[in-house]
Formats: structure tokens, sequence, C-alpha cells
């Protein structure tokens, strides 16, 4: 049996294709897990969200096959979208695929290695070994028609497109089935599922008709926009809150409406003020995090500080910050006042620690508190620590002598270790 290590960059729509690359890989024979220490196989899904993703890429395939020179190298993923003549004339892997092409890794891998695929029908996805996960995700949606004015992921997974209701009904039973605790409905844009359908279906009557059709214990939804909040959408969330995660990912990006509209977005500040207030006006102690690009071109201290505002009053759980960077193929690279470096990195020095507090102090808070945890595996050989996520989004440590694996126990918020808590 052919051995298989795939290691997933960038975004949860990422870990979705990983996951079906997986199930079909098992299918035909192979054996896919990410401890593996020599697989024959090892595949990188690729992001090419900013040049870091691409660099972090190219390091893990250098790196990779330096250390396992008789592995067959495989690239697939957004980087391979984007730049695929450029990278098989590097010869960075031995095959490459786009993600049109995903499809074909399968088959075109067999070839490869000259391998007679014996098809293995209903066999089982075992939590832990694509990414030692117990959560697994399921695209819903693919592609974006907005085409925000610092991204590239339109042009790497295209223009939006739902998955049928019973595609991704099937899909979760079979997941479930495999034992996985919690799904996470994934996509480029979740808020606009149905579109092109003139919703028929949208993103809360899917949520409703998935738990309604599956026995998945946790559902929880990866990112939505803050203009795509509503009410019918909170009230599914607060109807079936033992089962669908109490946790919003609102990208702010910005919180100058002169700078959200030169990014392209579609709220302004006070959409998304209203959009957070309207959570938690809804709902019991709601967790929301956020994305925050810094220095995108034409941003003023006014421009920064309004940014600021918005940290100060949203009580976010969790801040990812951004410096923003110039991409080739989107409408900022060729926009003309740009940031001086010196300047952007001082403003980021300023947010990361007013961020540092606010996410301290949003734990703090909780602390003493009851949550329910999904556990996973330290990474640690022999280790009997155990990470896990609550239903909003918090991570939480502790040392168990018992198998932890793979459950949900209630636990008490004892105490903050840097950002994780520990019970």
């Amino acid at each position: 049996m052919i051995s298989v290590k795939i290691e997933t960059h960038g975004c949860k729509l990422n870990q979705a294709d990983s996951i079906q690359l997986q199930k079909k890989l098992t299918e035909f024979g192979y054996y896919v897990n990410s401890n593996t220490p020599k697989p024959d196989v090892y595949i990188l899904n690729s992001c090419t969200v900013t040049h870091i993703a691409d660099k972090k890429a190219r390091q893990s395939l250098r790196k990779y096959k330096k250390e396992n020179p008789n592995s067959v190298v495989v690239l697939t993923g957004c980087y391979a979208q984007r730049d695929k003549d450029n990278l098989i004339n590097s010869k960075i892997a031995d095959l490459i695929y786009d993600n049109t092409e995903k499809e074909q890794i399968v088959q075109n891998l067999s070839f490869h290695m000259d391998y007679q695929m014996p098809q293995i029908n209903n066999e089982k996805i075992i939590p832990g070994t694509l990414i030692d996960r117990t959560r697994a995700s399921v695209k819903i949606q693919e592609g974006c028609n907005q085409i925000c004015a610092y991204c590239i992921v339109p042009k790497v997974r295209g223009r939006e497109k739902s998955i049928d209701k019973d595609i991704i009904v099937k899909e979760i039973n079979f997941l479930v089935d495999s034992g996985f605790k919690e799904i996470i409905l994934t996509g480029t844009q979740l808020g606009t599922y149905g579109y092109e359908n003139n919703y028929k279906i949208n993103l809360a009557e899917l949520i409703k008709y998935i738990l309604e059709k599956t026995n998945v214990e946790r559902l929880r939804i990866s990112s939505i926009q803050a203009h795509e909040i509503n009410s019918e959408l909170l009230q599914v969330y607060k109807n079936h809150s033992s089962r669908v995660c109490n946790h919003f990912h609102l990208a702010l990006q910005s919180g100058s409406d002169s700078i959200l509209k030169s990014m392209r977005r579609k709220y302004t500040q006070t959409n998304f003020l209203d959009s957070v207030n309207l959570i938690r006006d809804k709902l019991r102690n709601p967790s929301i995090s956020t994305d925050i690009i810094i220095g995108f071109p034409g941003e003023t201290d006014l421009d920064f500080k309004e940014t600021i505002k918005v940290i100060k009053f949203s009580n976010f759980s969790k801040i990812h910050l951004f410096p923003y960077s110039d991409r080739p193929g989107t409408s900022s690279f060729y926009i003309k006042n740009k940031v001086d470096p010196q300047v952007k990195n001082q403003r980021m020095q300023i947010a990361l620690e007013l961020i540092k507090d606010i996410e301290v102090n949003y734990r703090k808070n909780i602390l003493g508190e009851k949550r329910r945890v999904l556990w996973e595996k330290s990474n640690k050989s022999n280790d009997q620590t155990y990470y896990g996520y609550t239903e909003d989004y918090l991570k939480v440590m502790t040392k168990s002598n018992n198998p932890l694996f793979n459950t949900i126990t209630e636990v008490k918020l004892n105490k903050l270790n840097s950002d994780v808590i520990e019970i």
C-alpha cells in the first residue's frame, strides 16, 4: 500500500479540499496519514493569498524533497493555480495540479507511480489522520464575485458557485459516520450561499436543513461578512445553540469608510458596528473574531485611528492582523500612494500592543465560566497534553492520563496561560 502525507496551507476551504483528496485516495487503496514519517507521496495543498504564503509553500517543498529524496512530491492549490507555468519550469515538484485539476490527482498519480488502484468502497476517514484534528471542513460554496482590490482569491477560485444542499448533507453524514464531532462550513463567500439560484435556499435555511438531516454534534460557520448578518440567521443560532457554535468571524479589514470603499468592501464602519451590536443583542455571550489589514494604499493617520476605534469598541475575542503587501494581479497593486514601510510598521506595532491587551482581557473576563470543549491531541509524542476548542472558539489546554482525543467534555475555565486557557 502506498503511503501519502497531505500538508495543507491557508484557509479552511483548502482544508475541505484536502479532506476530499484524502477521501478519494483512501477509496482507491492509498494510506493517508499526516504522521507517516517517510511517506511514498507528499502532497502540498498550497495557499497564495500573500507573497509570504508563496514563500512558505516553496520552503515546504524544498525541505521535504531534501529530507525525502525518494518521495513523489505533488503541488496543488491556489499557488499552483496562480503561477503554474513558472512552478513547472522551476521543477520544484514532480507533479503540479491547479485547482481545476484536483480531481485528476489520484488517477494521474497512480499512472505516474505505475500503481494499480484497488478501489475500496465506503472506506472511512479517521479523525486525526489528515491534520491531527477532530474537526472537518466541508465546502458549501466556492469562488467570489466581489473582487476586493487587495484579493487574489477570485482569480484562483473563480466566480461564486454554491454546492447543492443534498451533496453537502451527504458529505457531512459521511464525516460524522467516520467519527468527526464538529463540521465547519466553509467557502469564499458563505453569506451569499444560493446567490446563483436567486436564494431559493440561503445560508440560514441551509443550516437548518443540515441540522435536520444530520446528527452532527457541532456545526461551525467559518467566516461571514458584516453586511450578511441578519435576524433570520441569528435566530437559527439562538434556536439551535446546543449544536451551532456561538462564534462569528467577521473580517473588518479597515475601520475607515474611505479605505473600505477603496478596498471595494460592501459595508461601512457603521454597518460593521451595527452587525456587532445585533449579534450581541440577539445572542448570549457570542465571540467575534476578525481580520484587519494595516497600511492599505492611501491609508492616512486618521484612517488608522478609525480602525483603532473599531477595535476598541468591538471587544473581539481574536484579531488577525496583516500588514498590506502588494499582490500582482490585484487592482491595489496599481494604486500609487503606497504607505511608507516605516509608517506601516509603526502602525502595526501600535495595533499589536492594543490587540494583545484586548485578547488577554477577553479571556480573563470569562475565567470561572463553563464551556464544552472538543479535544485534540498535542503534537508531541508521549505527551498527555490535550488542546481543544470551545463552542465560541477559545483554545483550551489540559493534561490527562485518560484519552480525551475526539471527545466533547464540559469544563470550567480556570487559568490563562498566554493565549491558551487551562482547566
